[in-house]
């Protein structure tokens, strides 16, 4: 058991000193701007970037004085320096004369650039202990509560406020009034942020979202669960459960940005800091008696009713006694909030240890929330500078337990549904089974019938296209052996040479062809970049294209980005082959001086994919209107290409169009006679992804 839950307590001792240690580190890195004797210098600071300043450092300080702007002049002899964010007592330094009942008036120059920014300024304005009213060069622009130099005059009020004003010179004075006389701290114990209206604004909504979203959750699990109540009311951890995040959800409303607060500004200030201590008390019993009726063999029964009572007896005290009297015991109430919590952790270890079901979970989630229970503590001691983490540690602990929860609910059924899964589950293999069998059989069914298709389409086209070079060749034979021709007459023995050569090529484009069309021919796909491996294959047909003296352009359209690649998933051999087909095509119908254009464009959807067109276009013959559906049909050749006597056969625009199929694009031809020619392709494109980081662009 030690090994354990030694463990789990070093973890949270890491957890701790890393929320302690992380901000100091960060300030060593880049130190922001501090006020140094009621000044603080922002000078050179880019607000264009979005930053914001916390101005943090030494204020001009008035104790027991409401000094107005434009009488400081008058009063520098009585000025002092308090640190903020501080409490009084905590900023007074040996002061034994201050204390954290009274009032002050803090003032703070804040220098800015010459340049006047059109922009709007703001600050945001947190919680003030107790009321506090806000002057901006010269001109009252916010206050919470009523100041008051005595208990009767003032009027307790703190919830946080975004301030907008618009400096209209370099130095800007910010002027507070600050009185307390209910409540333990009092002063600007809290940072004040500084910035462009937009950043605190959008900072001001955010921390809204968050705590919006986290009480939202709490309240919808904990209506869940005392409705699982309400069901099966043996099951006494739900109603618990239901105590414990409905508790939570109310603190969160009363706490940092005192949603309800800013909702219904008419409740008294009193109330909602009874609210937020009693939730807290409140929460404490609930999560007590939760893990009680988990473990009700680990969990000591005489400690649960101890912390019960104990919380209980804390929230009269609350009740029936005003602020200034029960924020005075916050660290009474403090330890025994953790010594509490550490207990629960300590039952949640020897659960973990005994190897019971759901104690792994249940202690992440106590274990996580109990450190920002830790946090909550030294932040309102000024040790954590990490404000209002309970939320989210107690909804990860309640996710957690709700996790379990559902699983002792599903237990319950779990021996009749696994026999019945088990026979739906064999039915099921059979079916799938037959299924499967089915599918392979009418698969290749459908194989043998491209097959055959194939073969058949092939002796067609092979006796109807071969007929023609066997039957030049076999009038040259006989007429050699007729004596018509010598036969060692080079002349018609080349031409017998070159009606070989025609049949080799019709022959293994056929066969090549009907490879595609039966889907026997496989692609060795890859990703390629996009631009850089057309650009490669422009730059391996230039020199051909200059020795027929034909103008050769590359037309590209720029990536945005050159850190980030568009990739086409592609076999480049079989891309090569079509950009070769078209391009050979183009040059054979462009005559000298012409110009021959390949063209790379593409458009990309919201989720980062999308197509490419390829482009080759020439000022060649062209095509007749009525010839171009048949272009990319086997063995077809124009009246253009009969004129000039190609040594095509008709099938590289068939072979290309199947290529371009098999990479699920499509292809097409644009032209008029005479006018030249547009082909075109496209294939599916996309961003290069994550794990591709760093692989080898092919081109």
């Amino acid at each position: 058991m030690s090994k354990w839950f030694v463990s789990l307590c070093n973890l949270v001792g890491i957890m701790v000193i890393g929320m302690l240690t992380v901000t100091p580190f960060a300030n060593a890195v880049e130190q922001p701007p501090q006020a140094k004797r009621g000044v603080i210098d922002l000078r050179g600071v880019d607000w264009e970037d979005g930053d914001t300043i916390w101005l943090d450092g030494e204020w001009s300080f008035y104790w027991r004085q409401f000094l107005t702007p434009g009488t400081f002049e008058s009063h520098a002899s009585v000025r002092e320096y308090i640190q903020v964010p501080s409490s009084w007592k905590q900023g007074a330094g040996n002061r034994t004369d201050i204390s954290n009942q009274g009032y002050a008036t803090y003032r703070l120059l804040i220098q800015l650039d010459e340049q006047k920014s059109e922009r709007p300024f703001a600050l945001y304005m947190p919680s003030v202990a107790t009321a506090y009213k806000l002057w901006i060069n010269g001109k009252a622009m916010a206050e919470n509560g009523v100041v008051g130099e005595d208990l009767a005059s003032m009027t307790p009020k703190n919830y946080p406020k975004v301030v907008v004003f618009q400096p209209d010179q370099p130095q800007v004075e910010l002027v507070i009034h600050v009185s307390n006389f209910v409540q333990r701290k009092g002063g600007l114990w809290e940072a004040i942020e500084l910035g462009h209206a937009e950043q605190i604004m959008q900072k001001r909504e955010a921390n809204i979202i968050y705590s919006g979203m986290i009480a939202a959750s709490l309240l919808v699990m904990g209506i869940y669960h005392f409705g699982l109540y309400m069901t099966r009311k043996r099951e006494s951890s739900t109603l618990y459960f239901c105590g414990v995040s409905i508790a939570i959800a109310v603190r969160i409303l009363f706490l940092g940005e005192t949603m309800a607060v800013s909702l219904f500004p008419q409740i008294p200030w009193e109330m909602v800091v009874k609210l937020e201590y009693m939730s807290s008390l409140l929460t404490l019993i609930m999560l007590a008696c939760f893990v009680h009726s988990q473990y009700r063999a680990l969990f000591n029964r005489f400690i649960q009713r101890a912390c019960v009572w104990t919380g209980l007896l804390f929230i009269l005290f609350v009740l029936f006694t005003p602020a200034r009297i029960y924020t005075e015991w916050i660290y009474v109430g403090e330890a025994y909030l953790l010594l509490n919590y550490g207990y629960m952790l300590f039952v949640y270890g020897r659960a973990i240890v005994q190897k019971q079901t759901g104690s792994i979970l249940n202690g992440i989630g106590l274990l996580v929330f109990f450190t920002a229970v830790v946090n909550e503590v030294l932040f309102y001691a000024h040790l954590s500078p990490f404000e209002n983490a309970i939320p989210f540690g107690l909804l990860v602990f309640l996710l957690t337990q709700m996790m379990n929860l559902s699983m002792v609910f599903a237990r319950s059924f779990a021996h009749v549904e696994q026999l019945s899964e088990e026979l739906a589950q064999t039915n099921e293999w059979l079916e799938q089974k037959v299924l499967q069998r089915t599918q392979a059989l009418a698969d290749k069914n459908q194989e043998l019938q491209r097959m055959e298709e194939s073969r058949r389409m092939l002796l067609s086209n092979i006796s109807h296209e071969l007929g023609t070079p066997l039957t030049s060749i076999q009038g040259f034979i006989k007429a050699m052996i007729d004596g018509v021709v010598k036969p060692n007459d080079p002349k018609y023995l080349g031409i017998i040479y070159e009606k070989t050569i025609y049949l080799h090529r019709i022959i293994t484009d056929l066969f090549e062809l009907s490879k595609m069309e039966s889907r026997q021919l496989r692609f060795h796909f890859q990703p390629l970049s996009l631009v850089g491996f057309f650009r490669g294959l422009y730059e391996k047909h230039l020199l051909d294209m200059q020795e027929k003296q034909l103008h050769f352009v590359w037309e590209a359209q720029e990536e945005p980005d050159t850190e980030c690649k568009l990739l086409l998933v592609a076999d480049p051999i079989r891309l090569e082959q079509v950009m070769s087909n078209l391009l050979v095509n183009a040059q054979a119908y462009t005559p000298q001086g012409g110009v021959i254009k390949l063209q790379v464009e593409w458009e990309l959807a919201l989720d980062g994919t999308g197509a490419a067109t390829i482009k080759v276009i020439d000022t060649g013959a062209g095509i007749q209107v009525e010839a171009l559906p048949f272009v990319f049909d086997r063995f077809y050749r124009g009246s253009e290409s009969r004129k000039l006597r190609t040594a095509g056969v008709g099938l590289g625009l068939a072979i290309s169009k199947e290529i371009i199929e098999n990479h699920h694009g499509k292809i097409g031809v644009q032209s008029k006679a005479g006018e030249g020619s547009l082909f075109w392709f496209s294939l599916p494109i996309r961003w290069k992804e994550e794990s591709e980081e760093g692989g080898e662009m092919v081109r």
